[in-house]
């Protein structure tokens, strides 16, 4: 049997050496060499009688490599298992290993040195109802619940369309022509364009206010719209493909052909119905009070995001952990391909820093016996799905539950939701364990934070962090 020891170096860094002795792989190289002897039609033999010693010579160093490399794989793996070592990475051959050419007319025993990087060994601090924190409660004002109201009614309106004026709220429809030298273009656009009237630059919009459903104007495809880009408009209004290089002249003729405009609803019981859900609310004081409600959740929602990114940041100035840093840099040029000794060294910290918070949060969640459940997954996907379809008619119980068959049998998908799932009920762990103190904030303010959080989260993702594969 193969033989491994280990040493260590210190508390984040062993060796292990493992001996192969010629008896451990050669009856297995044997078998691999007669099972390409077999399969062999080479010109001058019959198939399967090639002599061993052409085959050998043709094939014989990259089967024993083969050989040596699962038995090796096996080993360290066995080994890990057992010692229930807890590694950072993979094992990689170490820096003292000399570089071995096997001679196949005089096989040895070999004896292969691996580093491995050590996970530190912590106790989790900053867990208590002595650590306080505070959860950002946003005012909820008279003006963002009549904004709410005036929005659902709006959107529970009747669309019509006018032929006799133009209004601000309104979508119209527009058939632009190229145009050259005052013509229409040979060969030039004939495009069908949709814009809300308050996108429209200022000086286009007022003279668009003045028309009506049939008239005409001439104007820049690119500057219709305000704080716009010329991509913007070959994408959107003009739907040309990136590959699409033609030359589009500024100027169209344009005419209106359509003018849509939705008339809001009344606040009445049929809007209640239509908006709350029939008999949830039957008067305005109760769909003002509901309305509150549902601002509410949606920026506690923000507001438990941002409290959970505060658990992070305070555990990981409470947790500083030591890391095997020479060896994890080693690991990381080895594990990617595409790396650089330069960019390894330049995203090491992003890297470490992701690092401290998946043994923290893996603690965190082993100290709490935490688990998502086949069943709670299900559901997470059948509520995601719901979201998704609304209350489309085609969202029948067998369609919601195929796509929850679906997701379940894709592996992203399944693990995408478990970190999620898994994400919350630390969250809530937490929060249990913790002092959470209400702090009450003006909507402007609180946007003004969550904007701060989201874009350092953007710049975090825009950086090369080289993940554990």
């Amino acid at each position: 049997m193969p033989k491994v020891v280990r040493e260590d170096v210190d508390n984040l860094n062993s060796v292990l050496t493992v001996t192969l002795e010629k008896k451990d792989y050669e009856p297995k190289y044997v078998s691999e060499l007669d099972k390409y002897r077999k399969q062999a039609q080479m010109k001058g033999f019959r198939k399967g009688k090639t002599p061993i010693s052409v085959i050998k010579k043709m094939y014989g160093k990259a089967v024993l490599a083969d050989v040596i490399n699962e038995l090796l794989q096996e080993e360290l793996n066995n080994h890990l298992t057992n010692e229930k070592l807890d590694i950072l990475g993979q094992p990689i051959p170490a820096e003292t290993q000399e570089k071995i050419d096997f001679d196949l007319k005089d096989l040895q025993d070999y004896e292969f040195k691996f580093d491995l990087g050590l996970a530190p060994k912590f106790d989790i601090k900053g867990i208590d109802a002595d650590d306080v924190y505070e959860f950002y409660k946003v005012n909820i004002t008279d003006d963002m619940i009549n904004e709410d109201l005036e929005a659902g009614l709006q959107r529970t309106g009747e669309r019509i369309n006018p032929e006799d004026d133009i209004q601000e709220k309104d979508f119209i429809r527009l058939e632009g022509t190229e145009l050259e030298n005052g013509q229409p273009k040979e060969d030039g656009l004939v495009k069908e364009i949709s814009v809300l009237v308050e996108r429209l630059n200022d000086k286009l919009k007022a003279d668009i206010l003045s028309k009506k459903l049939g008239d005409r104007f001439v104007d820049n495809v690119f500057k219709l719209e305000k704080d716009t880009t010329e991509s913007y408009v070959r994408k959107n209004l003009l739907q040309l493909e990136e590959s699409d290089e033609r030359e589009v002249n500024d100027e169209f003729d344009f005419e209106i052909t359509e003018v849509s405009r939705v008339v809001p609803a009344e606040l009445n019981q049929e809007f209640f119905d239509k908006f709350f859900g029939e008999g949830v609310v039957s008067s305005e004081a109760e769909a003002r009070e509901k309305t509150k409600e549902h601002i509410q959740k949606h920026f506690d929602n923000q507001a438990d995001a941002l409290l959970f990114r505060d658990f992070q940041e305070r555990l990981l100035e409470e947790n500083v952990l030591e890391f095997p840093k020479e060896f994890l840099k080693r690991w990381m040029l080895v594990a990617n391909e595409n790396a650089t000794a330069e960019l390894i060294e330049s995203e090491y910290d992003s890297f470490q820093k992701n690092l401290q918070w998946t043994l923290i949060r893996s603690k965190l969640i082993k100290e709490f016996d935490l688990d998502v459940k086949e069943e709670e997954l299900r559901e997470g996907f059948a509520n995601q799905i719901m979201g998704y379809l609304g209350n489309s008619p085609y969202a029948t119980h067998d369609l919601v539950q195929s796509m929850v068959e679906r997701s379940m049998s894709d592996e992203n998908s399944l693990r995408r939701m478990y970190d999620e799932m898994m994400t919350d009920k630390l969250h809530t762990v937490i929060k249990d364990k913790v002092t959470v103190n209400d702090k009450v904030i003006e909507v402007e303010a609180f946007k003004e934070i969550a904007q701060q959080a989201r874009d350092a989260a953007e710049s975090e993702r825009n950086k090369v962090v080289l993940e554990e594969e």
